[in-house]
């Protein structure tokens, strides 16, 4: 198996700035999941909470895309939309950081 199928322990970080909807916008960082088995590839589950921002926090999960190569390691795409708060949302996209071991 080539690095984008393996199975082993890692994680990926990500972070980013959401839309800007209701005159604001709202950052948002986190760690993904150890990899979730996918096809011919795998996935991750992400979970977090936005900055406070407008005087409001949003929640957002998700999953990200397969696996994809790139030099030194891969990469996964995530994108969404956050909870519905005040009367909105904001979207975000993103790639996550190259793959990183987890040291136990």
């Amino acid at each position: 198996m080539d690095i984008l199928n393996r199975i082993n322990d890692h994680v990926h970080s990500y972070e980013g700035i959401t839309t800007v909807n209701d005159g604001h916008s709202h950052e948002y960082r986190g760690n993904t999941s150890e990899s979730i088995p996918y096809e011919r590839s795998h996935i991750h589950f992400y979970e977090g909470m936005t900055s406070r921002d407008d005087g409001h926090t949003h929640d957002y999960y998700g999953y990200t895309g397969i696996a994809v190569g790139v030099p030194g390691g891969h990469i996964h795409y995530m994108n969404g939309i956050t909870t519905l708060v005040d009367e909105h949302v904001h979207a975000y996209e993103k790639d996550t950081s190259l793959n990183e071991a987890i040291l136990r």
